[in-house]
């Protein structure tokens, strides 16, 4: 059994550091995949493996992660079910991102913590909807480059989409589809599925996809992509990781991004056909409305971009302070 210590106010003070967050003197950490002996993983997207952390996560979590062969030493929590290590109160929230996707609530000392950097506020058809909880600080995670950019309709993007497969079916050509594993594909092999077009997913994706209908997803028909035998069917394939672009045929390549223009890898602009924003997070303006409901006196915003979150949010809580790893201010 793991127990926690909390001996003062220090105790509560948010550590930011280059491997994710520490809860003051206590022994639990945010999203670390190295440091610390506990830590809490928000979703699949932060893997650890079997020689980091032991780690609190959702089932749904541990699978996505074990689909993709990492085992974590992990303590297995459910939504809305609170639990104690030593003197830690804590509950896991639906983020609203993906399966299995969380924050995490905190209290101690009468005090109250959320931990809620991956939010969704919009619904996903295919996972839990986004839950909050007030507390006195809340630590939100910064992800889009330019907020004064609104993010497109997910709905009409989810179309504009859907209408370009169309259109190249009907001229006999079969497009990849990039996107976010764990996630966004999930949406699109339903999305795809529903209207009749024959998908072919990636093994990644299939593993995961696996997993979605384990606990209930219905994501319709689809077969595993082979590089051989598969024909006459539209791609689903995952964003490529440190610049492997093996995977991308001869064929119209359509990519799926969080944020416009982020491409993760830029030797691939010359190749794709066509952008589109279906966001697994929410962009950085709703959070305003985050805030409002959490009623926070202090927020802290983590994150490649929170000097422009600070910016934008300052108005809506007493303090509002970006989170610089190793006291290190961010570029942005």
């Amino acid at each position: 059994m793991v127990s926690g210590s909390i001996k003062n106010e220090d105790s509560l003070k948010i550590k930011p550091t280059e491997d994710g967050l520490q809860l003051g003197n206590s022994i639990l950490w945010f999203d670390s995949t190295k440091n610390g002996q506990l830590t809490f993983l928000s979703s699949a997207e932060r893997s650890t493996g079997q020689n980091g952390p032991q780690v609190i996560a959702t089932e749904e979590t541990i699978r996505i992660l074990e689909a993709n062969r990492k085992k974590p030493k992990a303590l297995v929590c459910q939504y809305n079910r609170p639990f104690t290590l030593g003197k830690l109160k804590m509950e896991l929230l639906p983020s609203g991102s993906s399966l299995g996707g969380a924050s995490l609530h905190v209290e101690t000392n009468n005090h109250k913590i959320l931990y809620a950097p991956r939010l969704q506020t919009q619904k996903i058809s295919t996972v839990r909807q986004m839950q909050l909880k007030k507390a006195e600080k809340l630590i939100l995670g910064a992800y889009q480059p330019d907020l004064s950019l609104s993010l497109p309709s997910r709905k009409k993007e989810k179309e504009r989409l859907l209408a370009t497969v169309q259109k190249l079916l009907k001229n006999g050509v079969y497009p990849t589809i990039v996107c976010q594993p764990s996630s966004t594909a999930q949406e699109l092999t339903k999305l795809l599925s529903d209207n009749e077009i024959p998908i072919a997913v990636h093994p990644a994706i299939h593993r995961i996809n696996k997993v979605y209908e384990s606990f209930g997803s219905q994501l319709g028909h689809y077969s595993l992509f082979s590089s051989k035998h598969t024909r006459k069917k539209v791609k689903l394939f995952p964003t490529p990781e440190n610049g492997r672009r093996k995977f991308i045929a001869d064929d119209k390549i359509l990519i799926i991004e969080d944020f416009a223009g982020e491409s993760s890898d830029k030797n691939m602009d010359s190749i794709i056909s066509e952008r589109f924003t279906i966001s697994s997070i929410c962009e950085g303006k709703e959070l305003k409305e985050v805030i409002q409901s959490v009623m926070p006196k202090e927020v802290y915003i983590y994150g490649p971009y929170a000097k422009r979150y600070v910016t934008e949010l300052k108005k809506y809580a007493d303090v509002v302070s970006p989170l610089y790893p190793n006291s290190q201010p961010s570029l942005f």
